[in-house]
């Protein structure tokens, strides 16, 4: 039984990072900002630079308005 629940885990990880890759592929970004490409780093660093965008395309909104 614990062995099925470590590869759900895993396959929500794997999902999550194909998530997070689409949409910052959708966004134009295909690199961290240290250069590496996305899909070679791990899901918390996909996040950080995730929101990072998303925070950097929400206030060049706010500057556009």
């Amino acid at each position: 039984m614990v062995d099925i629940t470590e590869k759900q885990k895993q396959r929500a990880v794997n999902d999550h990072k194909t998530f997070l890759i689409n949409e910052l592929y959708k966004m134009g970004v295909d690199r961290t900002p240290d250069g590496r490409k996305i899909k070679d780093v791990r899901l918390f660093t996909l996040e950080q630079v995730h929101i990072n965008e998303k925070c950097r395309m929400g206030k060049a909104l706010g500057d556009v308005q």
